[in-house]
Order: C-alpha cells, then sequence, then structure tokens
C-alpha cells in the first residue's frame, strides 16, 4: 500500500509537467501534436479549452455534438463514478472494479473495488475537477472525462492500475493499460475478473460456491441482513451466492442458524 501511495503522489506530482502541449489561438482552440491520447484528445484534430460559447451553445466537441462542461468538488461513488452538485458522471473509457468486488493477491482476499474507490478519492485529494461529456449512458449519468488541473483522471486511474481500459467505448486509454499490466501496478499485480464480466455474474474460481445444489443458500442482501432460503422454498431458486459479498451455502436450516442467518418474512409458516 506504501508503494502504491508514493507511486501516486509521484504521478499527481509530476502529471502537470506532462503538459498537453500547443499554443492556443484567440479562440480557446489549436491542434495536439503530442500526448494526445494521454490527455484524451485526437491527434492532429483542432479542439477547443474553455473555448467561448456560439449561439448560446459550447462549441462543439470531437464529435460535432455540442460539449457540456462542468466543474466543481467531486463525491466519489465509486472507482469510476463521481457526482459533481447534482450530475452524476461516469468516467469515460475506463472500468474499475465494482464497490463490493473481491480479488486474490498471493492467495488472499483482497478489496480491489475498495481500494480503487480510494485510489480515485486520494487523486481527487481536496482539489477542484473539470469535466466535459456530449453523451450519457442508459442511467444518465455523463460519460465524462475529468481533470484536475491539466492531470486527466480517467488516464490516470488506468496508468496506475487500478482501472482497465474499457474498450467497449473505444481504445483511449489502452496504451495505459499496457504500462500498468509491464510494470505490474494495481490490479496487474492480482488475480481479478474484469468489472465488465464480473457485473454477468463471473467470480474468481476460489470465490464461487455452490448453486442449484445448496440445500439452503445463505444470502446478505444490500441493508447486510443475513436471510436463507431452503430448497423448495419459494424464492430459493432465485438466489445466487456470491462468497465476496458474505453469501454461504449450508447443509441445514440449523447450521445456517447457527451461523447468524434468518429465514425470510415469507416463509414463517414453511419450516
Amino acid at each position: 500500500m506504501q508503494k502504491m501511495l508514493l507511486f501516486l503522489s509521484v504521478l499527481v506530482v509530476a502529471g502537470p509537467l506532462i503538459a498537453h502541449p500547443g499554443r492556443t489561438a484567440s479562440d480557446g482552440c489549436h491542434y495536439c501534436r503530442a500526448n494526445c491520447a494521454r490527455w484524451d484528445v485526437p491527434e492532429s484534430v483542432r479542439h477547443c479549452h474553455d473555448a467561448p460559447e456560439q449561439d448560446g451553445l459550447p462549441r462543439s466537441s470531437h464529435d460535432g455534438l455540442p460539449e457540456k462542461e462542468i466543474s466543481g468538488y467531486p463525491h466519489i461513488i465509486d472507482g469510476d463514478s463521481i457526482r459533481i452538485a447534482d450530475v452524476k458522471i461516469r468516467l469515460h473509457g475506463i472500468d474499475a472494479p465494482e464497490g463490493k468486488q473481491m480479488c486474490k493477491v498471493e492467495g488472499e482476499d483482497w478489496a480491489c473495488g475498495k481500494a480503487a474507490l480510494e485510489t480515485l478519492s486520494f487523486l481527487t485529494s481536496g482539489a477542484l475537477f473539470r469535466c466535459t461529456w456530449t453523451k450519457r449512458d442508459r442511467y444518465d449519468r455523463a460519460l465524462a472525462t475529468c481533470h484536475r488541473k491539466d492531470t486527466n483522471i480517467n488516464s490516470m486511474m488506468v496508468r496506475v492500475g487500478m482501472a482497465s481500459a474499457y474498450r467497449h467505448y473505444g481504445d483511449t486509454y489502452v496504451t495505459q493499460e499496457h504500462e500498468a499490466r509491464a510494470a505490474h501496478r494495481g490490479l496487474w499485480d492480482s488475480e481479478f475478473v474484469p468489472p465488465w464480466d464480473w457485473r454477468r455474474g463471473i467470480r474468481l474460481a476460489s470465490n464461487e460456491l455452490p448453486d442449484s445444489d445448496c440445500p439452503v443458500k445463505g444470502n446478505v442482501n444490500r441493508q447486510g441482513d443475513r436471510i436463507y432460503d431452503a430448497k423448495g422454498w419459494r424464492d430459493h431458486a432465485n438466489v445466487r451466492l456470491k462468497a465476496d459479498e458474505g453469501d454461504k451455502c449450508f447443509q441445514t436450516v440449523s447450521e445456517a442458524e447457527s451461523a447468524g442467518f434468518r429465514m425470510p418474512d415469507y416463509a414463517g409458516k414453511q419450516r
């Protein structure tokens, strides 16, 4: 952990020194000639920074749609999601472990989802973020690129190994991912399931629990309630066990109750 924090400190300090080059014209626009991918800017394409509005709309972004921008102190939701004021933001082009996701380091469980959140919080360091976007996702989150001064936060999360390049939305941060993988940073020094697969229910083999053959399923819900469902009960077949969330498989109801699980309210007469 100390090595990770030291590495992050160096990047946060050094990041602004690797400036996105090129003077801007009077309208705040110019061409990127170097370090373009690092700053999420197309090479040899004219684009604008803090440019004035035209006809009441922000100057167009790279894909021709009106670009929106917000600045403020971010509230960190997880490793790739933040909120500034009332705007929910998904860091575009990257995918970090989910909040409850677990990885393995030398055979031991590692709360990599929590670590990703803590890394993004560290990169924030109480500083203002400036986020720009043109599109929203199906959850109405702005798909944005966010900067802390001159540091591209999306890029930095991938460079330190706490997020993957989300190729579903393009290959902007693939180079940074290759760099982190080669250096065994963060996730790349662990055994992990890519976040997009984890959301589909895929788990590390050591974290998989029997499902259809489990007589009594002990489930920890979002409120932290420990509830068991016995085979033949209404919800038994629908419960999916997730070891990294505290779920367990029991052979008997007595075993589940001894472990602190209780029956669901609907099953009061089914014992």
